[in-house]
């Protein structure tokens, strides 16, 4: 057999072998994960200190605390956390959006969603918290960090029920 018809053989069985684990995903859902690679909370905790522009991630976390926002720009956003405090530098909060909301039908009491598992994709960047009259865990502070997730469309959010153990 010449080097030729090996090589050919070769290329062939690769590209066959690759053309068969992109047939195990749909197109949208390889292209989603290729542009929203998975780490864990704190691994975005971590990677979005070192870049202050943010970046894009996909996740999945079990919520530990979840509300609405009363206030500001946050006023009927949903916020859900990887931590009980949202405060906790290691938590990772996941603000969705309202149009989103809705279309993930989050209209019930947040409080709910505790304890289910969420799979979030988008943009995760760490965010400077000013505190008037010093910070809930710092007292001197005026400012501590916070690591947002945003779900502006309801397609980048999954939520789903815990696991039977």
């Amino acid at each position: 057999m010449s080097a030729f018809r090996i090589s050919r053989f070769v290329a062939s069985v690769l590209l066959g072998f690759g053309f068969g684990l992109l047939a195990v995903l749909p197109a949208s859902a390889q292209d989603k994960a290729a542009e929203y690679p998975a780490h864990t909370p704190e691994e975005l905790v971590a990677m979005t200190a070192h870049t202050p522009a943010g970046l894009k991630a996909s996740v999945t976390f079990v919520v530990r605390k979840a509300d609405v926002g009363k206030k500001g720009t946050g006023r009927d956003h949903v916020f859900l956390d990887s931590m009980e405090d949202y405060r906790d530098p290691h938590s990772l909060n996941v603000n969705v959006f309202p149009h989103s909301a809705e279309r993930l039908h989050l209209n019930g009491d947040p409080k709910d969603l505790v304890g289910k598992s969420v799979t979030v994709s988008g943009v995760v960047r760490r965010v400077r918290i000013h505190c008037q009259n010093g910070c809930p865990q710092d007292a001197s502070a005026g400012h501590y960090y916070q690591t947002q997730m945003y779900v502006r469309e309801g397609d980048d959010a999954q939520i789903e029920e815990p696991a039977e153990k």
